[in-house]
């Protein structure tokens, strides 16, 4: 149940199956599409008693706010249509609704004024004056087809719309914004609300698109499942139902070896907190039993957590970091695991590089592994060490990390995130898991999920620990490494923002992300009785 996540190009295609292959009239899609921007705006403008403004391309989103200009006027409002484009350039299914609405709107309740945006030379500033007292500003120029900076004078238009203060929705994207890429190349409305249609576009999830898209609501408007099925591809978005469903079960008559052990291996002298927020986080996850085993001479350090988190010492000669152990030693840890959580705060110190490589040499076949942070440095560090791990496994790098693991610059990571995920599954056959806005989650084989959710709060030392105590204790449940990436990052954004909506973003700390966990789960279990999701709105 996670959402197709097309883009603009795929929306096309999926728009010409459902209409030329399954015969679903295009005019009845327009209609809905106008009827999903109508009930926004009428819930945006609350009480206000000004217009409603809608600006109108040639194209079919001018068309969907032609249909949303006649049916707000339906329900008594003062509608302005302020056109981009001469109506002669209308053709198809916005020529229909232009017709039509120059014929209903005399009979309609509410005043419907048609005003010209202008061809020449444009004063943002004075433009942006007349809009003062309209209620909503609706932005209907430019649809999921185009690319490249808005020429002028729609750049005019945009500053105008982005400086007049009131609140925008967009129609389907933000003109500007492209809806493959999420690249705004030139200027782009600052929306309030997007109003996307049948599905999410990529461009509204990527930086810095998702910047000028404000909350996302998807609109239903009638395409089959099967057309979106045929033209989907692989790209998917978490939703809240997906999330509750994937949930693993928790029986009645379980107990503490039902749910899951994790061993966590992290730490080292001056960073020993990351492998407690790693068991911490395990633990608030459902973990039966989370056992962080610490070099022997931080034991104490190690014991300074939470009560639960069971503590198991490994010989590190007194040096406090992690060192190889005797033969047996790490099979023996290992073998008692139902998923291993490996890196955080270890240092890339030489016998550490070989206690990992030691590690990579222990797992069985069904035992899961989660690595993180320093664990990826080494493994950066010399590649060679990945066949030795047999069981499932998942890499957890921030853009800096991947950029080391791929070889790469990360400035090639930031602008292909999607990309850059994909390739590090080819790459080490393994789950990669891309931290950031948007966190990217991807399979061999092309499989790739991004997550909504999340904040700037989060972007502080220690939430990644949480996140591979989190992602840790859903592989000991059960789920498969995929599923439990995914859930993870899902689980770990979600109490990012209930925290943030209690404690706010600047003061926002990773031990919050283990302390909300409890509320991110209790979330989940009542959907979709407390969930803005559920109706496909993105805040």
């Amino acid at each position: 149940m996670m959402q197709p996540l097309p883009t603009g190009t795929r929306m096309q295609a999926i728009d010409r199956r459902a209409i030329e292959g399954l015969g679903i009239p295009s005019l009845e899609l327009m209609e809905r599409a106008g009827q999903g921007v109508t009930e926004t705006v009428a819930a945006l403008r609350e009480g206000s008693d000004g217009p409603i403004a809608i600006l109108c391309g040639r194209g079919n989103n001018g068309g969907d706010g032609l249909v949303a200009a006649r049916q707000l006027a339906a329900e008594g409002m003062a509608v302005q249509v302020w056109l981009a484009a001469d109506p002669e350039q209308f053709s198809g299914d916005a020529l229909v609704n232009w017709e039509r609405l120059q014929t209903e709107a005399p009979g309609l309740p509410g005043s419907v004024e048609i005003l010209p945006l202008g061809a020449g030379a444009v004063d943002a500033a004075a433009l942006a004056g007349a809009w003062a007292e309209a209620a909503v500003m609706v932005d209907a120029l430019l649809g999921t087809g185009t690319s490249g900076p808005p020429r002028p004078p729609l750049d005019a238009w945009i500053t105008a719309l982005n400086i007049c203060g009131r609140p925008i929705v967009a129609v389907d994207v933000p003109s500007g914004v492209d809806a493959d890429t999420g690249a705004v190349p030139g200027v782009a409305p600052l929306a309030a609300v997007t109003v996307t249609m049948a599905l999410p576009k990529l461009g509204l999830l990527l930086y810095p698109g998702r910047e000028h898209a404000g909350a996302i609501r998807v609109v239903d408007i009638g395409i089959p499942p099967e057309a979106v099925a045929e033209e989907a591809g692989e790209l998917v978005v978490m939703t809240a139902p997906w999330a509750a469903l994937t949930l693993p079960a928790r029986p009645w008559e379980g107990h503490k070896g039902t749910f899951g052990k994790v061993v966590v291996l992290a730490g080292s002298a001056g960073m020993m907190g990351a492998g407690r927020l790693v068991s911490a986080a395990a633990y608030r996850t459902g973990a039966g039993l989370v056992r962080y085993a610490a070099p022997a001479s931080l034991l104490a350090v190690a014991h300074a957590g939470r009560d639960e988190i069971m503590v198991h010492p490994l010989e590190d000669h007194g040096t406090g970091r992690h060192v190889p152990q005797p033969e047996g030693v790490l099979e023996e840890v290992c073998a008692w695991a139902d998923a291993v959580a490996l890196g955080p705060g270890l240092g890339t110190a030489p016998e550490t590089a070989a206690f990992v490589r030691q590690v990579l040499g222990s797992g069985r076949e069904h035992l899961g592994l989660v690595v993180d942070a320093d664990g990826l440095n080494l493994l950066a560090d010399d590649p060679a060490m990945r066949p030795g791990w047999m069981g499932p496994l998942i890499l957890t790098p921030h853009p800096g990390e991947a950029a080391r693991l791929l070889e790469d610059d990360i400035t090639e990571v930031l602008a292909d995130r999607v990309g850059a995920a994909r390739a590090l599954a080819e790459r080490f056959t393994a789950v990669a898991l891309l931290k950031g806005a948007p966190t990217v989650v991807a399979a061999p084989g092309g499989r790739t999920a991004l997550c909504p959710l999340g904040n700037p709060g989060m972007a502080s030392g220690g939430t990644g620990d949480v996140l591979t105590g989190v992602v840790a204790a859903l592989l000991a449940q059960g789920l498969e490494a995929f599923e439990a990436a995914a859930l993870g990052v899902w689980l770990h954004a979600l109490s990012g923002d209930l925290a943030a909506l209690d404690l706010g973003m600047w003061s926002l700390m990773a031990g919050d992300l283990v302390d909300y966990l409890p509320a991110a789960f209790g979330w989940l279990e009542a959907f979709p009785d407390r969930d803005v999701l559920a109706e496909g709105v993105w805040a």
